[in-house]
């Protein structure tokens, strides 16, 4: 697989200093390493706009501005894109004070040669995804992999000035298991975490990706989302419900999973802070908790049909070993997967290395049947595109139908941030034909036609061929038709190869 280029923004102001960049760029031996030269601030944000951009290498000896306050600027504005700066003396105090404010580097022009240059360039990306690690682990709650309560609160904030400034109204939801003191002292705390790892499962699933979901502590939990559309409290209200019934109807429970929850409506017009609007929300849920308690409508408790399934989740939950969990594979697939089992295997999906995650995506699909399915609901967004693409394929080879929305989705998230990549969407096409649903066939038009809504700029035959052998597996008579309609397949002889190769 061809290595993905690094998009080096350099910024120099001075038609004097291209020269000197020229050189220094042609002694450098890297060739992944690409650059695109701007000579004002003011160009960064829109060159942001239509190119992917991994480093900047900024020039602090712009014209009308000089020194830290060039930096400042440009860290104001790309926070999250490491910044390279370059000065032409050996300024040990600029140096220091660039790089507590932020700066991943500072070289001299003076000592700048090609294989510094490159060095750099790869250390200031690595020491950026190391930080960028670390601020996520410090917002994330450990046992769900949502968001924790400084986390939430901090994106919420973001979220409610964002609010401010469009005028577009939010809704705050805030969810409360019920019973888990029950679930924890009749079958156990693995239980208990069991049950909020199933709680986060169903926010995922009722909620949009784009939401923000957190964990407050205990059996609290949250969501904030833009109004949009149809969305209300009360159809969001009957989303969740429907989500959490749907979860219940698996098979094997050893307990019914029942959650509270309170939504509340922000209004930018009569602001508020974010924990004001918890508040609020918060009280409502209580309500609602308290109507429950009043109907008798309390955990249901089953017999547990098979404690071998039972202790294996239970083990699951327990290790951090990556090494444990390869051993519990032979016999996951020996024995299949239950709800409890397919919740682990989620949550080992998603913080486990490469190479786990491909073992458990394929011991999935040896496996088939659908329990599986919703760890590969989890897979099709990981940041590998090789882990999503093999996701996708397994998803079709078990016929999960229940993924095929979601599908669909990663694929249109997917192909608008990475539309230079085309191994998920070809994977996306494959699932589809297994699939053979009607909801996919929109899809694979689009990519078999050539159109933009993907967010490829330009489709090839590869992908093209594919979206059409999978139209093929859905309705073949009206794939031929449609291969009739490709305004710019006039060439005959291109046709025929299409319904050949059908």
């Amino acid at each position: 697989m061809e290595k993905p280029k690094i998009n080096v923004l350099l910024v120099e102001g001075y038609s004097a200093g291209s020269f000197f960049w020229e050189q220094v760029i042609a002694e450098i031996r890297d060739k992944d390493i690409e650059f695109t030269h701007v000579e004002r601030i003011s160009d960064i944000g829109e060159h942001l706009g239509g190119k992917k951009t991994d480093v900047i290498l900024l020039d602090l000896s712009l014209p009308g501005v000089k020194g830290l306050e060039v930096f400042l600027s440009v860290y104001k504005m790309v926070p999250t894109i490491p910044i390279i700066v370059v000065t032409g003396t050996d300024d040990q105090k600029l140096a220091v004070q660039a790089a507590l404010e932020g700066a991943q580097d500072c070289l001299v022009k003076s000592d700048i040669n090609g294989y510094l240059l490159s060095r750099s360039i790869r250390s200031a990306i690595g020491r950026e995804r190391h930080l960028n690690q670390q601020r996520a682990f410090s917002i994330i709650d450990e046992l769900t992999g949502l968001y924790n309560r400084r986390g939430f609160l901090t994106l919420a904030d973001q979220q409610i000035k964002i609010s401010n400034g469009t005028g577009q109204s939010l809704l705050l939801v805030f969810a409360d298991v019920d019973g888990l003191k029950a679930i924890n002292d009749n079958l156990g705390h693995h239980r208990g975490d069991l049950a909020l790892m199933e709680a986060a499962h169903v926010l995922r699933e009722a909620f949009r990706e784009t939401d923000i979901l957190g964990r407050l502590g205990g059996d609290e939990f949250v969501a904030l989302l833009a109004c949009a559309g149809d969305i209300n409290e009360e159809s969001l209200a009957k989303r969740f419900q429907e989500t959490m019934d749907e979860h219940n109807s698996f098979m094997e429970r050893s307990f019914k999973l029942s959650i509270s929850i309170g939504i509340a409506l922000y209004d930018p017009h009569s602001p508020c802070s974010a924990v004001d609007l918890l508040v609020n929300a918060d009280s409502l849920m209580y309500k609602q908790k308290k109507e429950k308690k009043s109907f008798g409508d309390s955990q249901v408790f089953a017999e547990v049909k098979d404690p071998v399934r039972l202790v294996l989740a239970e083990s699951l939950a327990e290790t951090r070993s990556e090494a444990i969990v390869r051993l519990m594979i032979p016999i996951m697939r020996k024995c299949g997967v239950d709800a409890g089992l397919s919740l682990q295997l989620s949550s080992w999906i998603a913080k486990g290395s490469r190479e786990l995650k491909l073992n458990l995506i394929g011991m999935v699909g040896e496996m088939g049947g659908a329990m599986g399915g919703p760890a590969l609901r989890i897979a099709l967004f990981d940041d590998s595109e090789e882990i999503a693409a093999l996701a996708a394929k397994v998803m079709g080879k078990i016929h999960f139908l229940p993924g095929l929305q979601v599908l669909l989705k990663a694929a249109k998230i997917r192909g608008a941030r990475f539309p230079e990549s085309e191994t998920f969407l070809t994977a996306v096409c494959q699932a589809l034909g297994d699939l053979a649903q009607p909801e996919g066939i929109s899809f694979l038009k689009d990519i078999a036609g050539q159109k933009t809504q993907s967010g490829l700029k330009d489709i090839s035959f590869s992908l093209r061929l594919a979206a059409i052998q999978a139209l093929a597996k859905i309705n073949r008579q009206e794939t031929l038709s449609f291969i009739e309609t490709l305004s710019e397949e006039k060439n005959p002889q291109l046709k025929e190869t299409l319904v050949k190769m059908i």
